[in-house]
C-alpha cells in the first residue's frame, strides 16, 4: 500500500500519522488498498477548523470520506469510520447479490397459439 499525506496550514503530527497508519493497516485486512491519500488541513476561519479526508485507491470502486471536528485525531476517526462504514455497506451488498444470484428470472415462453401463416 503506498501511503500518501498532505497537510495544509499546520505541521504534521507523528502521533496522527501513526494513528491513521494503523487504521489502515487493519482496513487493509479487509480488503486490499493499492493506494491511500490522506488530507488533513487546518482552517482558521471555519469551526470546527480541523478536516481529515480519506480516498482509498481499491481494486473496484474507490472509498472516500471526509470528516471534521475539533481536533485532528477526532476527525480522522470519524473518517475512519467512514471508511469502515462504507466497506461494511460494500460487504453487504456483495453477500445480498450472491444470496439473489439463483433467483433468475425464466425466459419468457411463447404462448400455446401457433403464430404460423398460412
Amino acid at each position: 500500500m503506498k501511503l500518501s499525506l498532505s497537510h495544509h496550514n499546520h505541521a504534521p503530527s507523528l502521533s496522527i500519522i501513526d494513528l491513521v497508519r494503523r487504521e489502515l493497516e487493519a482496513i487493509g485486512t479487509q480488503m486490499q488498498i493499492d493506494e491511500a491519500k490522506v488530507h488533513f488541513e487546518r482552517n482558521l476561519e471555519e469551526s470546527p477548523p480541523f478536516s481529515v479526508s480519506f480516498h482509498l485507491v481499491t481494486p473496484g470502486p474507490d472509498l472516500h470520506a471526509n470528516a471534521t471536528d475539533h481536533t485532528f485525531r477526532a476527525a480522522a476517526l470519524k473518517a475512519v469510520a467512514g471508511l469502515r462504514s462504507k466497506l461494511g455497506h460494500r460487504d453487504r451488498k456483495r453477500a445480498r447479490n450472491a444470496a439473489n444470484e439463483h433467483l433468475t428470472v425464466p425466459p419468457r415462453r411463447r404462448s400455446a397459439v401457433n403464430h404460423s401463416r398460412c
